[in-house]
């Protein structure tokens, strides 16, 4: 289907033209303004543009041909596409401040640009608090560009006033979700259970990631039906559950040149994945003791390689790395058979949805 591959290049060159082009409109704004105010949308820009597979602004033009494909162009939805992405990158800058993550995407986190710019430019006072503080504000830049992007589609007011309530809707379940991987972060391994980490992926990034701009292109298309939205949503969540599972797996066993973050990150951000919880309940005493002490004694900067590859040892011989193999292929399986069952869905947006969950769980270590 390598129609599929050139269909998702196609998406990522017209939203990464959109972007640099919004971008640019706001440089010259800034500009405008005064020149102590161009960091702001320079390093908002670099952050956004440094790489990213646009997945999400592809699954908005899938929504939007999901009832009758390639009955419209792109002309006026390259916005939206842009759109999702400026909301990735909103979230991105924040999760960065409370992962405390200092590389993404080859390049500083923005947190970590500004407090170098603070040193650079001898500042006065915190700069660590200086870089978070702006970091901060460059998030919340980076959202009303994503808000900005409705008013650009040039779409009746009732498909606006759809798109803005979706959207709001899709913030909220995503703040739950972050607020539940927050929670989970500072409570004991022990105390973490299995249905805690499908719900955080299940608020979090099923329902962002794939259902949500699934169902703003839908909307944008004007052609969408309750039950249209409905089926897209059983796609989804399965579909989108598998793709955080191998997220989590990418981020125990993945080589840092292409997950983009360094050997054994999601160690020592403690991150209390499916492979870690699991490893747990399965692991024998020795095994449990040690990762009590990674997850809820250790320092993250006193965990050392050593400790992360017996990490990895453990998810291994516990049987947890082929569970959790297991559990993706079936969410794997679920949003396929979802495709297969759908009514309104076209086919050739099955054929698309079906690719891109495969697309999800092969992704290389």
């Amino acid at each position: 289907m390598s129609d599929f591959r050139d269909l998702l290049d196609y998406a990522r060159k017209i939203t990464n033209d959109t972007l640099a082009e919004v971008f640019d409109e706001v440089m010259y704004e800034a500009e405008s303004i005064s020149d102590k105010l161009v960091a702001l949308p320079y390093i908002s820009k670099d952050y956004t543009l440094r790489g990213g597979k646009r997945l999400r602004a592809f699954l908005i033009m899938i929504g939007y041909w999901s009832k009758e494909w390639r009955h419209k162009d792109l002309d006026k939805l390259r916005y939206l596409m842009a759109g999702i992405e400026f909301l990735q990158s909103y979230f991105l800058v924040h999760d960065d401040i409370m992962d405390k993550d200092e590389l993404r995407r080859g390049g500083p986190t923005v947190h970590v640009w500004f407090e170098k710019k603070c040193v650079e430019e001898k500042l006065l006072g915190d700069c660590k608090h200086y870089g978070i503080s702006q970091a901060i504000l460059a998030g919340d830049y980076l959202e009303t560009l994503a808000v900005s992007s409705f008013y650009r589609l040039g779409l009746p007011s009732n498909i606006i006033e759809e798109l803005l309530r979706r959207y709001t809707k899709g913030l909220r379940t995503v703040s739950y979700g972050q607020y539940l991987d927050l929670l989970i972060a500072y409570t004991p391994l022990e105390k973490v259970s299995e249905e805690d980490i499908y719900n955080i992926h299940k608020l979090k990034t099923a329902s962002y990631t794939v259902e949500l701009p699934l169902h703003l292109g839908a909307i944008a298309s004007t052609l969408y039906t309750p039950k249209l939205l409905e089926e897209l949503s059983s796609y989804a969540i399965p579909a989108g559950i598998a793709f955080q599972l191998q997220d989590d797996i990418l981020g125990l066993y993945g080589d840092p040149k292409i997950t983009g973050k360094p050997v054994g990150s999601d160690v020592r951000e403690k991150k209390k994945t499916l492979l870690i919880v699991k490893a747990y309940e399965l692991g024998s005493e020795r095994e449990k003791r040690f990762l009590e002490k990674i997850y809820n004694e250790k320092k993250s900067e006193e965990i050392t390689i050593n400790d992360i590859e017996e990490v990895r040892r453990i998810v291994r011989e516990t049987g947890s790395y082929d569970y959790s193999m297991k559990k993706m292929q079936n969410y794997v399986n679920e949003a396929k058979t979802a495709l297969l069952e759908s009514e309104e869905i076209c086919p050739k947006a099955k054929e698309a949805l079906s690719w891109l969950v495969d697309l999800f769980v092969k992704r290389v270590k």
